[in-house]
């Protein structure tokens, strides 16, 4: 399915992140708003319900404290991007699609619109990448709903710059460069904008009113990135 940005229909876009460790690793979500505060256009309001190593059908479920079926019924999102446990197109194939389905019609019959978020292969395992991008692929035709390819921006990354340190030291996380990677992607795909203007440095503000830098890229990387997202989603859109 062609990939197509999100238009904001108002000045604040309400997204809530629904996923696990691959979501919140290194406050990607916290980062997407705050990108947006510094820049013009649409500010995403981002909130999220993950637990670690979650499941669709732990969210679902209730399972490790989540309230997130809970989450999408008592507010009003605009968005709610759905992302579930890294190997689950591979190991459980037959959850992924059941589940996302659930999840895809409960977004909507709340009145928001379901985004996939696509993850990315094991870095010792880069072969996985092909499960995963199929798996939501396929979920995203069979729902008519749209999938950010962040795991096929990673793999394009490290293609082109292979010494690139997206992964965390356990070849699985994002590191915070890739968390910076992540969070611009998601900022396109929801503002419907490029990323060539935004910050090396994403910072917000703490409850004292002090500077608080949730990113801090070096300006080669931050360029390079920007450049990948921008041609990858252009490229995926057509």
């Amino acid at each position: 399915m062609a990939f197509s940005q999100v238009k904001a229909q108002r000045d604040t876009l309400n997204v809530l992140f629904l996923g696990n460790s691959y979501t919140y690793f290194w406050n990607m979500p916290q980062t997407v708003e705050a990108i947006s505060a510094q820049t013009d256009g649409v500010y995403i309001k981002a909130r999220q319900s993950t637990a670690g190593g979650a499941t669709w059908k732990q969210h679902w479920e209730g399972e490790k404290g989540l309230k997130s079926r809970e989450m999408i019924e008592s507010s009003k999102w605009d968005v709610v991007i759905l992302q579930n446990h890294s190997t689950s197109t591979i190991d459980n194939p037959d959850q992924f699609a059941q589940y996302g389905a659930q999840f895809v019609e409960l977004v909507r019959a709340n009145g928001a619109q379901p985004l996939l978020y696509m993850t990315w292969a094991r870095a010792y395992n880069p072969m996985m990448k092909d499960q995963i991008s199929r798996g939501y692929d396929r979920l995203a035709k069979e729902q008519k709903v749209k999938a950010v390819p962040i795991g096929l921006i990673w793999q394009l990354a490290l293609q082109m710059r292979p010494g690139l340190p997206l992964y965390d030291p356990d070849g699985s996380h994002p590191s915070p460069v890739g968390a910076y990677l992540t969070a611009i992607a998601f900022y396109s795909a929801l503002s419907g904008k490029g990323t060539e203007a935004l910050p090396a440095r994403i910072k917000t503000v703490d409850r004292n009113g002090e500077t608080l830098y949730l990113s801090i890229m070096s300006k080669e990387n931050a360029d390079f990135m920007q450049d990948v997202v921008d041609s990858y989603l252009k490229k995926y859109g057509e």
